[in-house]
């Protein structure tokens, strides 16, 4: 595989991804992440928080007009909602990632996991994945989440999420400064269309977008 960082793909028309059954509303990754006040008194366990955001992805499919908006939303709660979660001494970093897939082809997903964290490495995603085997048709999301041990003298609870399928894998950080790794099959490009970070350093959230390498148009790296 070769190795490289995010390309900025974020320019590039949603419309003409193979997959996509309806043409989509414009919509911008990141551009819904505004805090607000969220609704916990029936979530008591982080388990519960990811079961609220599986409730909201699982009947989702490209066959909506909103379906990246809605995407993106559900994203977004799940992030916003576990800083509200956990607080002062139980404040934990959060890292999280979606995968879209637009290489016109089944993607396998072969592992996802944290090689630095506090949590299990939880996957929600859109109708087109199938959780037994794994794969992810084309126009399918799957977005991954985990959190960090809570921060104390000896460790400072840091996220490092590593993703592997059958043609590209990466690991990305809850910190901005490290770099995103990239590693994709010769033929693939994995592109950025989000990648935002607390101010204060408590979550990381990324969109990527693995497609078929277009020869006809040169990508910019970000």
């Amino acid at each position: 595989m070769a190795q490289g960082n995010m390309n900025a793909l974020g320019t590039m028309s949603y419309a003409n991804l193979p997959g996509i059954k309806s043409p989509q509303k414009a919509h911008i990754f990141g551009s819904l992440n505004e805090d607000f006040k969220a609704q916990l008194s029936d979530l008591d366990s982080e388990a519960k928080l990811v079961e609220r955001c599986n409730s909201q992805v699982t009947i989702l499919n490209s066959a909506l007009s909103d379906y990246f908006i809605r995407l993106d939303q559900a994203a977004w709660h799940l992030v916003n909602c576990s800083t509200q979660l956990f607080t002062g001494l139980s404040s934990r970093r959060c890292v999280l990632i979606g995968l879209l897939n637009g290489a016109n082809e089944t993607i396998q997903i072969k592992s996802n996991f944290l090689i630095e964290g506090g949590s299990p490495c939880y996957t929600v995603a859109t109708d087109e994945y199938n959780k037994q085997q794994g794969t992810l048709k084309p126009g399918g999301a799957v977005i991954m989440f985990g959190w960090g041990a809570a921060p104390s003298l000896l460790q400072p609870g840091r996220v490092l999420m590593k993703i592997e399928t059958n043609l590209f894998s990466c690991s990305m950080s809850d910190r901005k400064g490290r770099e995103c790794v990239i590693h994709s099959l010769p033929g693939y490009q994995v592109g950025s269309l989000e990648k935002s970070y607390d101010e204060s350093g408590w979550w990381a959230k990324y969109w990527i977008l693995i497609k078929k390498e277009d020869k006809n148009n040169s990508v910019q790296s970000s």
